[in-house]
């Protein structure tokens, strides 16, 4: 069951958390994920006009015969077609005449040079009909003004997930509370809440004891509730890990370990027909699961990542036959170059703090300084 990331996002795929619509204002779109083609109801722009303020002519007019007329405004109906040696004052944005085939620019004089690159043709952008925005664009600004540009005051988008945290081991203690020796401060269901706010998704967080039959009841209350159910910690061989034995041998497991690091043993499979990943308790490993597997299978990576190509100013250890994610620091001077600064221990948070993006290194590759590498240059 130890699989590639590659396989491990083609298994996550057979079992989409994306599935639901609804139709909302463009008002209340941003960074919402589109759901279905969008198509032009106009053409864009819908007519010919002026991009600047002048005078629209024939080009074929002597300039000096040129005489003005009348004017046209932006939000003015189609203007009557040209006279030869009429000119008509035109304001940016406003309808040319039907036959007008040059401006002049204010600046020029009413005979200035007749330019014929100033009309902004009809349908130009975007003709009517034409598909303008495809299925699964994440809505930033640009897009959203553009479907308003082309007739839309409403999108569909996939509806928000409703996404369930468990957080396990008896050694987690909420922040806040006094910590007692062997305790630790619980952060994952920070990490991940927030990691999924960004994501577009609702989650809910709970916290389990190392119980397994408290936690096989955990499971059931989520699995009614929830599109997807993440667990962090008691996914490796320990014998306190109940995730994975619960997964194992009582749910439906499609994959358990990746040929990854850091992030090594994350657990997927169906519980009760709900989708359940078991992420590692270390939060180095489970931000980097989250961003390798949830990201692209429940949004869009453009919200979190960029990935780029770095030189290398500093060595990096590859791993066996797994692909590597080391945290590193990005330097934009003429080129991307990456240095680390703390070390890279799954257990420390702080590395994903000073550094702000990760390697990937191919399984049995190390990097040496001066190689260019891919990278993830992460997006908070």
């Amino acid at each position: 069951m130890n699989v590639s990331i590659d396989r491990a996002l083609e298994i996550l795929s057979n079992f989409p958390i994306l599935s639901n619509t609804e139709v909302i204002g463009l008002n209340k779109a941003y960074k919402r994920i589109l759901s279905e083609d969008m198509n032009a109801l106009v053409d864009s722009p819908p007519f010919d006009n002026s991009s600047i303020d002048g005078w629209a002519i024939l080009s074929t007019d002597n300039p000096n015969d040129r005489q003005e007329v009348e004017s046209i405004f932006a939000g003015d109906t189609i203007p009557r077609p040209l006279q030869p040696g009429e000119a008509f004052r035109i304001m940016t944005g406003a309808p040319t005449p039907p036959n007008a085939d040059a401006l002049v620019m204010v600046e020029d004089g009413l005979h200035g040079v007749a330019r014929k690159n100033f009309i902004r043709r009809k349908g130009e952008n975007i003709s009517k009909g034409m598909v303008a925005l495809e299925k699964n664009t994440m809505l930033t600004s640009a897009p959203l003004a553009l479907l308003a540009t082309i007739g839309h005051s409403q999108v569909p988008v996939y509806s928000r997930p409703k996404v369930s945290i468990i957080s396990t081991g008896d050694e987690l203690v909420k922040p806040g509370s006094r910590l007692e020796p062997g305790q630790i401060y619980e952060s994952n269901s920070i990490l991940l809440s927030s990691l999924l706010q960004k994501a577009g998704a609702i989650s809910t967080n709970f916290k389990s004891s190392d119980n397994i039959d408290s936690l096989r009841e955990l499971f059931d209350q989520c699995a009614e509730s929830s599109d997807l159910i993440l667990t962090s910690g008691g996914v490796s061989m320990g014998d306190h890990d109940f995730v994975r034995r619960l997964l194992i041998e009582e749910g439906e497991p499609y994959f358990w370990k990746i040929k990854m690091r850091p992030g090594g043993p994350p657990i997927f499979g169906m519980w009760k027909g709900t989708p359940i990943l078991g992420l590692p308790g270390n939060p180095v490993s489970s931000h980097v699961v989250f961003l390798t597997l949830v990201v692209p299978w429940l949004s869009n990576p453009r919200l979190f990542y960029k990935k780029i190509q770095v030189r290398l100013k500093t060595e990096l250890k590859g791993a066996p036959e797994k692909t590597v994610f080391r945290r590193l620091k990005i330097h934009s001077t003429d080129e991307l170059t990456a240095t680390t600064h703390t070390h890279q221990g799954s257990g420390n948070i702080n590395s994903m703090v000073v550094h702000d993006a990760l390697s990937i290194l191919p399984p049995n590759t190390s990097g040496e300084v001066g190689d260019i590498i891919d990278a993830l240059w992460l997006i908070d």
